[in-house]
């Protein structure tokens, strides 16, 4: 039971440092202890290293650490007398701090120097008193139902001193003050001491019986086995040192052994020779050491002396030599002197790759060997199967390993299970990078993964990429015989095809935290997309239960596109609802599916367009220009001369009027007209030869002027793709939406459309042919379409656009003969610069 005094002035003097005639020096140096000072039961104590963390507790030594404990011990250190005033500083044994305040009227702790703040006490009777030299202030503590107060000049309460457990039971852990791995110091040079200067490393021996709690197997680190992989444990030998008058089992030597029982060979079982105990007296951090059997090797027959023996040494000559004794029945030793013993932290193992992203495997014998570990649930590992590994590209098997003094965090990415939390590791001696961690044998390797990338195991282009690229997708079908499929569209129907593909682009909608070792800090996200199409309107949504169309409406569907988990890089494309887009084989339609299917992506940097002012251009390729026969209607490359039916192409029919229209999708598209023989537009065709022309098509080129600006996706819209070996590709607007053959190509004479882009035509300046000079001094036209305020022939002039109450709703001015404008629906008034103004009816 511990000793309490009444109050602190009879504490000091115990301890030798405070009477009516103080004792300075050499006594309050040696004694050197430390102490309670409690205060209604309540001990004044630290809580953490915070600069006020002062605070008070109830001590239960039963149920608390040592670290715990330490921080509720205080020294009573540098006794000075001034002036007949008697002050003394209270040093933490936890910290070294010295307990200190501000002199404020509420005082805040200032526990990082002795030479801050009121750092001197003195007692008043049994009050406990900061001291401010040269006036009558003063700091006084109060307590009361756990709460701390200091307060200048305040009443204070009554200070009493308790000494700490003389014999408190220390674990494997807080041998090292908070590690396994220790050092024993001893007082002395003693002859047969094994212990001395050796990183020993201790585990807890669990029996089940109370009697036996706190024994602990001592090996020393980096020595841990025999050759023949036999573990070797630290212990009480046979062998004995002569002593005179030495009996039972004064004198038995140590030894390094490896545990046997009782046989044939060994008349007396050394188990029980090899577990030791450990107290320490808190009050100086003295270390009583204790081993649960020696032999009796002064018996008459070599017998095992059980009921605990006590570390001692014996006196032989000139020599000191390391031994044990029995104990009696009040504490004291049988035989021989009490070493004094004190134990410091020792060198703890540490990862030579110090902290980042590792993989597991576990290399124990059992089912389990040589498999990686994938998270740690309930106490017990959990593996991947078989053969299977973890990879770069996924979370899943990745863990991170954080050091913090000596002890390691370990966490795994995926579902944030710890392994350990702030636990030791062991290095396993003749086993290359393995360490027991926490109840396994694991051989560990660090992998190369960047832990700033916050998307790993989904796709997560950056955001310049997503502004400058589109993307080719295929998928990857399991069906033997199908090879992978491009995603392309067919009258806005999702589709696969081994040479169909369209351009997509990505929208990112939201950014969602999935995984992570979310205990460290660690955080892996996915980003969720809609789908689109580069160059035409509309994304990715639902056609019926299953399948999948592009639409302009705001029903578009979001995917989040996560990588196959055998580290490929190929990606599920995945709804919110976990369907998966695969494709049904029969059909070419892509479709949700339930059964996971694998996309690859193909980045694209997005083509570069021309944009040309309305003019009169050339187009030619190879010393042949684009003309319109003026006969059948049908574009065609010809040479100037070059004979028709009736007559020749001069140079009148190879200047095309080239007027630019909207922008869409950041490209200018543009009509492209022949007014030699009327003014004609160019047609999209899939085949504009002569032979097989259908009649739809014909009936196409029969066009109005007026009538091919306003349509819905009029075929006669153009866009001059930059071609990067030079030249131009004329671009159909109304075949690429539809995802079939949008690009201006020769076959022979003639020109068609094909499906991938083979001619890259020059445009040159032309002058103007007569027709086209009528065209540009024709009427200006005001019609609408879709929204839209169209005005041709105006280009240069400002545009109003009023309502039908006369309040302007926009005002540009046109860049082009066909110039648009958005328009609400409804009556508008369309004022042209120069002009007159009409009305429309916009719907």
């Amino acid at each position: 039971m511990n000793k309490k005094f009444t109050s602190l002035a009879v504490a000091l003097m115990v301890a030798g440092t405070l009477s009516a005639q103080p004792v300075l020096g050499t006594d309050l140096k040696a004694s050197d202890n430390y102490y309670y000072l409690k205060m209604n039961n309540f001990a004044l104590s630290l809580y953490g290293g915070k600069a006020d963390s002062v605070i008070v507790k109830s001590v239960d030594e039963s149920k608390m650490t040592k670290a715990q404990l330490d921080s509720a011990l205080w020294k009573i250190a540098d006794l000075q007398t001034v002036n007949g005033v008697t002050t003394f500083q209270l040093r933490n044994k936890a910290t070294d701090a010295c307990l200190a305040f501000a002199p404020e009227d509420e005082p805040v702790p200032v526990l990082d120097s002795s030479d801050k703040g009121i750092n001197r006490w003195t007692m008043n009777g049994e009050k406990l008193r900061g001291y401010y030299p040269g006036t009558a202030d003063y700091l006084a503590i109060g307590v009361g139902s756990e709460k701390f107060a200091m307060k200048k000049n305040g009443e204070g309460s009554d200070v009493s001193i308790e000494t700490p457990n003389s014999d408190f039971l220390l674990d494997a852990e807080q041998l090292g003050s908070g590690f396994s791995v220790f050092q024993l110091a001893f007082g002395d040079k003693y002859e047969g001491n094994i212990f001395e200067g050796k990183e020993l490393v201790a585990k807890d021996l669990v029996t089940g019986k109370a009697t036996e709690k706190g024994y602990v197997s001592l090996q020393v680190k980096g020595d841990e086995t025999f050759p023949d992989g036999k573990p070797k444990f630290l212990g009480v030998d046979t062998a004995k040192v002569t002593i005179a008058g030495a009996k039972d089992v004064f004198g038995a030597s140590f030894k390094a052994d490896s545990t046997y029982e009782p046989s044939a060979i060994h008349t007396l079982g050394n188990a029980d020779f090899q577990q030791f105990k450990f107290t320490v007296d808190l009050k100086n951090d003295s270390i009583a050491m204790y081993v649960k059997a020696a032999p009796d090797v002064n018996g008459e027959s070599l017998e095992e002396v059980a009921g605990g023996v006590r570390v001692v040494y014996a006196q032989t000559g000139n020599k000191k030599v390391l031994t044990v004794s029995k104990v009696k029945d009040n504490g004291t030793v049988e035989q021989g002197a009490l070493p004094l013993i004190t134990s410091r932290q020792g060198t703890p193992t540490t990862l030579p790759d110090g902290d980042g992203v590792y993989y597991l495997k576990s290399v124990s014998k059992g089912a389990n060997a040589d498999k990686y570990y994938v998270a740690y649930n309930e106490g017990k590992g959990v593996f991947f199967g078989g053969d299977s590994v973890p990879v770069l590209t996924h979370p899943r098997g990745q863990w991170i390993v954080k050091e913090n003094n000596g002890k390691y965090t370990i966490v795994d990415r995926e579902s944030n299970t710890a392994l350990v939390q702030n636990k030791q590791i062991f290095e396993v001696q003749g086993m290359e990078n393995s360490y027991l961690i926490g109840h396994d044998t694991v051989s560990v390797r660090m992998v190369g993964v960047d832990l700033e990338d916050k998307f790993i195991g989904s796709f997560a282009p950056t955001e310049q990429d997503l502004v400058d690229k589109g993307y080719y997708m295929n998928f990857f079908l399991s069906t033997p015989g199908v090879s992978e499929l491009y995603m392309y569209t067919n009258d806005s129907i999702l589709k696969g095809s081994a040479v169909d593909m369209n351009l997509f682009k990505l929208y990112p909608v939201d950014t969602t935290v999935v995984a992570g070792a979310k205990l460290l800090g660690d955080e892996i996200s996915e980003i969720t997309y809609e789908v689109g199409g580069y160059f035409v309107d509309g994304k990715i949504a639902k056609d019926g239960e299953k399948g999948l169309k592009f639409s302009t409406s705001a029903d578009a569907l979001r995917f989040r596109f996560r990588i196959n988990p055998a580290g490929l890089t190929q990606y599920a494309m995945m709804t919110e609802e976990g369907k998966y887009v695969g494709i049904d084989i029969h059909s070419s339609n892509l479709q949700l599916t339930d059964q996971r299917t694998e996309v690859n992506f193909a980045p694209k940097d997005a083509p570069e367009y021309a944009s040309f002012e309305a003019g009169h251009k050339r187009i030619s390729v190879d010393g042949n220009s684009l003309v319109m026969n003026p006969l059948n209607r049908f574009a065609q490359m010809k040479v100037e001369g070059s004979e028709i039916t009736k007559a020749v192409y001069e140079k009148d029919n190879f200047s095309l009027w080239v007027e630019p229209d909207t922008v869409v999708a950041g490209k200018q598209l543009y009509f492209i007209s022949s007014v030699v023989d009327g003014t004609r537009y160019y047609l999209s065709f899939k085949d504009t030869t002569v032979n097989g022309i259908s009649a739809e098509a014909y009936k196409n080129a029969m066009f109005l002027p007026d009538t091919i600006k306003t349509v819905k996706d009029s075929p006669a819209l153009f866009a001059f793709k930059v071609n990067e070996h030079g030249g131009y590709i004329l671009e159909n607007q109304q075949q690429l939406k539809g995802g079939d053959y949008p690009y201006v190509g020769i076959s022979g004479n003639s020109v068609v459309l094909e499906r991938f882009a083979s001619v890259a035509f020059e445009v040159q300046t032309a002058s103007a042919p007569t027709a086209n000079e009528e065209m540009n001094v024709s009427e200006i036209k005001v019609i609408s379409n879709d929204g839209q305020v169209i005005v041709t022939n105006a280009s240069g002039k400002m545009i109003t656009l009023s309502n039908i109450l006369g309040q302007t709703i926009g005002v540009r001015r046109a860049n082009s003969e066909y110039f648009s404008m958005p328009a609400t629906s409804g009556i508008v008034l369309v004022t042209v610069e120069g002009d007159t103004t009409y009305k429309v009816i916009v719907k």
